[in-house]
């Protein structure tokens, strides 16, 4: 049985914890040599960095309530309207509560209520005079989600690492020889498609930012498979690799201290295409994975 079935198997098994599935899939990420699968398991492994956007199904809206007083009575858990505190506080997502914990940690199957509350008393007294008339005080303000759907991340990634899988599989059906996948003319592209359409469903943020990417990119001195093998598997298209290897062809060499102007041309068409959202790669990771990539290939650190 093959590393990809082993996966299968665990993911429909309630006896298999997720972490322990999890790891397994770093492996695959491992023999893969897929940047973008391994970076997506260890942030469900470790929790979620702030400058990392998370995915759709760790996004848990949120419903407020407050307990207000006027000195002569009191409502101890009064609905606030979503609407009137994003207007309040200028906060469109204030509303959705971005679940970065690591995956190991969240189960609340025993918790004593089905409802867990986000203490925001910091926003009481943004409240009053805007949601709450000033004669009423605000004692206490929260938000609240149902413990289900923060439990239910845990079903959602079993979710993504079968549709992952399966997807694969049907584009390879040897997929269980990993090695063989590699060795495909376009098996490190079809890699990435496929974690695009499945894992992330086109969420550009799971691989970083300007300042913190987690994109690992190794390319030796002018190899030009290392580079397309890197590149492709970070979801540039072979049509985009064709124009690039042409420009590298006229331009073999940085001058100055800089890309040359069809090289440069090509990586701000590049960081355009992941601005509009056709590239599926965060516009901030964009820039830092090319400058890693052609340095790499021209020779230089990075």
């Amino acid at each position: 049985m093959g590393l990809l079935t082993e996966i299968q198997n665990d993911a429909i098994s309630d006896a298999v914890a997720v972490n322990s599935l999890l790891r397994k899939v770093m492996l695959l990420a491992h023999k893969l040599d897929s940047g973008l699968l391994e970076d997506w398991v260890k942030h469900e492994l470790n929790g979620y960095p702030n400058d990392i956007e998370v995915p759709s199904y760790r996004k848990i809206p949120l419903n407020f309530k407050a307990s207000l007083s006027n000195g002569f009575y009191m409502h101890k858990s009064t609905p606030i309207a979503q609407y009137l505190v994003k207007k309040a506080t200028g906060q469109d997502d204030i509303d959705t509560f971005n679940c970065r914990q690591a995956i190991g940690t969240i189960d609340y199957k025993d918790a004593t209520t089905d409802v867990l509350a986000l203490n925001m008393d910091n926003l009481a007294l943004v409240l009053r005079g805007k949601v709450i008339d000033k004669s009423w005080d605000v004692l206490h303000f929260w938000a609240e989600m149902p413990a289900a759907k923060v439990n239910g991340i845990s079903d959602a990634v079993r979710n993504k690492v079968l549709e992952f899988t399966i997807a694969l599989q049907k584009r390879y059906p040897n997929a269980d020889d990993v090695e063989w996948i590699k060795q495909q003319e376009s098996g490190a592209a079809t890699v990435s498609q496929v974690f695009n359409t499945t894992i992330t469903n086109g969420n550009a943020g799971v691989i970083g930012s300007a300042n913190a990417s987690t994109v690992n990119i190794t390319v030796n001195n002018g190899n030009l498979q290392d580079l397309r093998t890197q590149l492709t598997q970070h979801g540039v298209s072979d049509e985009d690799m064709k124009q690039l290897e042409a420009a590298l062809n006229d331009e073999p060499e940085i001058k100055d201290g800089k890309f040359g102007p069809k090289v440069a041309g090509w990586v701000g068409n590049m960081i355009g295409k992941a601005g509009a959202g056709v590239w599926n790669v965060g516009l901030g990771a964009a820039g830092s994975l090319l400058e890693k990539a052609l340095l790499g290939y021209y020779g230089f650190p990075s």
